[in-house]
Parts: structure tokens; C-alpha cells; sequence
């Protein structure tokens, strides 16, 4: 519902507020709407102006819309035992990865674009590497005349040694070892991140 006011500042505004507060319930929303509407016009009483700059001046008082929506939401969800589960694997190779991804995926106490975060650092040197191990593909081979394929031995395993793991592959498999606990270390991070604090409740 497109808000009115007098004010065209303080219409877009309030218009701005009642989308970034679209996830709160109507109810809550409408009584969020009419409390900063009060607020906006008590300022301007006092102010004795209503004029570009007042407007202006109070409207940055309260602070952005979708600070003020944020805040008048749900409390985020306290980090638990889940939380903590799901950074240890995490940082275990391998097997630990499969369920830590789980673990952080189920979590309601990080954000989306944090799960995405956490999840491609701990997941990205073993896809990297996949994809190496696709791009290298099978032994070559060497097509005959009668279309037969005749498998050819690098000049290394003719010899009688191995190439093994190329510097690159190796790094990518060292990396692996290290992407679950940065992982980890991620997410804990953003558990500890501080509460964000909005314009409406210093002014």
C-alpha cells in the first residue's frame, strides 16, 4: 500500500519502509509504519520547519528504512550445539565436509549469502580439483588404421617412473586440508559479528 504524507520526502521514505518490511507480518508492519510516521512528524514539531533540510535532517536521525525494518524483526537465532557441530566437521577432510555442509545448511543462526560463503571455501579446492582430474581425462590413446585404440605410455612410465600429482594438483590437495578449518573459521566469525544498531534507537 503506497503511503501519504504531505511530505514527499517523507512519503518515499515511509514507502521505502513498508517494502523493506514486507517479511514482517501486516500487523507489525502497519503499527512499524505508523510508529515512524509519529516519530517523523515529532521531529518536524519540534524542529518548527518543514521545509527540504529539516525533513531531511530528521529522516537521518531515524536512519535508513531497511535498518529500522531490520531491526524491528525477529531476533536472529542464538548460535547452539548445532552451530558448533557443524564448524568442527567442517574442518575434518573428506567425510567431515558432507556433513558440515549439512550441518550449516540446517543452521537458522547464519544468513544465506553466509552459508553460500562457508560452503564454497570449504568446497572449492575439491571441486577445483575434480575438475582438473574431467579436464585430463582418461589415458590417451592412439587410433589405428583398423580403429582399434592403441593406449601410448608416456616416455616417464616407459622408463619406469611415475608423473604422480602435478605441482598444481598438489596444491589443490593441500588447499582442501585447509579450506575446512578457514571455512570454520569463517562461520564463527559471523557469529560473533555485533548487533547492528540503527539510527532509530540512538536518536
Amino acid at each position: 500500500m503506497r503511503q501519504k504524507h504531505p511530505n514527499k520526502l517523507v512519503a518515499e521514505y515511509l514507502n521505502r519502509l513498508e517494502s523493506a518490511a514486507a517479511g514482517l507480518g501486516r500487523g507489525r508492519r502497519t503499527e512499524l509504519v505508523a510508529e515512524i510516521r509519529e516519530h517523523v512528524d515529532d521531529g518536524l514539531r519540534e524542529a518548527g520547519a518543514v521545509d527540504e533540510v529539516a525533513v531531511r535532517n530528521v529522516l537521518e536521525r531515524l536512519g535508513p528504512p531497511e535498518e529500522i525494518a531490520a531491526a524491528a524483526g525477529p531476533p536472529p537465532t542464538r548460535a547452539g550445539r548445532l552451530e558448533l557441530a557443524a564448524m568442527i566437521t567442517l574442518a575434518l577432510p573428506f567425510v567431515g565436509w558432507i556433513i558440515g555442509v549439512v550441518l550449516v545448511a540446517a543452521s537458522r543462526a547464519w544468513t544465506g549469502r553466509e552459508k553460500v560463503v562457508g560452503i564454497a571455501i570449504a568446497l572449492l579446492p575439491a571441486v577445483i580439483l575434480a575438475l582438473s582430474f574431467v579436464a585430463v581425462g582418461p589415458s590417451s590413446g592412439a587410433d589405428t588404421p583398423g580403429g582399434t585404440a592403441v593406449a601410448t605410455l608416456p616416455e616417464e612410465e616407459v622408463d619406469g617412473s611415475s608423473g604422480g600429482l602435478g605441482p598444481i594438483e598438489l596444491v589443490v590437495v593441500l588447499g582442501s586440508f585447509f579450506a575446512g578449518p578457514v571455512a570454520a573459521v569463517y562461520l564463527s566469525s559471523r557469529l560473533r559479528r555485533p548487533p547492528e544498531r540503527t539510527g532509530l534507537a540512538s536518536a
